[in-house]
């Protein structure tokens, strides 16, 4: 009798070490699938996408993209800003976080300047008008040229910083308070009647601009390695100058989001 030869289900013989002896089996197989990191996607999408600055000038605001941050230099920026203001290159300075930007070399992002941050722009001449007539009446301020003493004791300039920023602060801490009070939603001592908005907005504008002012002198302070004393008496002027701004800025915004 022939030997029986053992098949499997579908009909084909096993060899003698019971494999089978189809060949390669016709069951589908999965199509394979190349997995890519959705995380490292998206930060090679926000590394190289578009990313949208909020530029504040004077009583104006307005949103500049910048396509690529990281490849795009800030030479690039303020020429958009220059052509859309009108103000040449040579006089236009960007302030962000209290610092002006000096090297227009740099990329955008090398400042930390990301989606949504927001940038002050200030040109030479001062194209933020004084107000005709706030109300309250303000008290008069009067700005002079600060020209940075030449001395050897370090002394002497930290005494010179610190009295520009109580002329800058100082004079104004009366204005900046009136103003809070009237537009601040969490002022506590609001007056029954406030001022109209287009007073409000004049006097946001003046008190706006004597303090970018004030960055500005601190930003142009020249001061000799190794002086730390005169680097913090700067450091902390900028972040007074800066902390009133933001109050002024804060209160105006919730103003502004009452309505007229």
């Amino acid at each position: 009798m022939p030997p029986v030869t053992r098949r499997n289900s579908r009909g084909h013989p096993y060899a003698a070490n019971g494999a089978d002896t189809a060949g390669p089996s016709s069951r589908p197989t999965a199509p394979s699938m190349a997995f890519r990191n959705p995380f490292r996607r998206a930060q090679q999408e926000n590394e190289s996408g578009q990313i949208v600055v909020h530029i504040k000038w004077g009583r104006d605001k307005f949103n500049v993209p910048i396509p690529s941050p990281s490849t795009t230099p800030l030479s690039q920026l303020i020429g958009t800003l220059a052509h859309q203001t009108s103000i040449p290159q040579n006089q236009l300075k960007l302030i962000f976080k209290g610092a002006v930007l000096k090297d227009p070399s740099l990329t955008v992002s090398s400042y930390g300047i990301q989606d949504g941050s927001a940038l002050v722009l200030v040109g030479k001449e001062g194209e933020v008008p004084s107000a005709p007539e706030p109300a309250p009446p303000p008290q008069q301020v009067v700005k002079k040229k600060n020209k940075q003493p030449e001395t050897d004791n370090e002394q002497v300039l930290v005494d010179w910083i610190n009295n520009l920023v109580g002329g800058c602060v100082d004079p104004l801490v009366p204005s900046i308070a009136t103003f809070v009070s009237q537009t601040s939603k969490n002022a506590t001592n609001k007056p029954k009647h406030a001022l109209p908005m287009d007073k409000l907005q004049v006097e946001h504008a003046r008190l706006s601009e004597f303090l970018l002012r004030g960055l500005l002198d601190l930003d142009g302070i020249e001061i000799p390695s190794g002086w730390t004393n005169a680097r913090q008496a700067r450091k902390d002027g900028v972040r007074r100058v800066q902390g009133e701004l933001t109050k002024v800025d804060d209160a105006w915004g919730d103003r502004k989001r009452l309505g007229a």
